[in-house]
């Protein structure tokens, strides 16, 4: 499943850029997700708790950066996440790009194509969808606090 997601975070590409390049500082943003930890270059291990219609998930799995180029302001992610409870898997390859904004803000586009594995691949997509768009939505706000609190 592809999906489109994006924001405005309240900063200069170069600061946006070097925020969410700074993985285990910006994990707290994202809902659901913890214990991120450094597994190696590039590479974090980390648990997801999230609720999407009527299942709950506990995804445990790792996160590594394929490719990442500060001039274009664009990061490439692998994900690879179980939930050995329910039986169910992900796999998201994941692409950042940033862009300026005419008033000195920049929009963080988020494209993502998932495989959903197991039990997860019987949710229909309008629930993933609007899941994973409250998710972004969330994970905006919590940016945006974490940019207005470290000024």
């Amino acid at each position: 499943m592809k999906l489109e997601n994006r924001c405005v975070v309240p900063v200069d590409r170069d600061t946006a850029w070097n925020l969410v390049m700074d993985l285990p500082r910006v994990a707290p943003c994202v809902p659901g997700l913890s214990a991120l930890e450094a597994d190696g270059d590039d590479q974090y291990s980390g648990t997801l708790q999230a609720q999407a219609g009527p299942m709950r998930v506990n995804l445990s799995g790792k996160v590594r950066v394929t490719a990442k180029d500060s001039d274009k302001g664009e990061a490439h992610f692998l994900l690879e996440a179980a939930d050995r409870r329910i039986g169910g898997s992900v796999k998201t390859s994941m692409t950042l790009q940033l862009a300026s904004t005419d008033d000195g803000q920049t929009e963080l586009t988020i494209n993502t194509d998932t495989a959903f594995m197991g039990a997860l691949g019987t949710l229909g997509q309008p629930i993933i969808r609007r899941k994973a768009a409250a998710t972004v939505e969330e994970f905006a706000r919590n940016l945006a606090g974490l940019v207005a609190s470290t000024g």
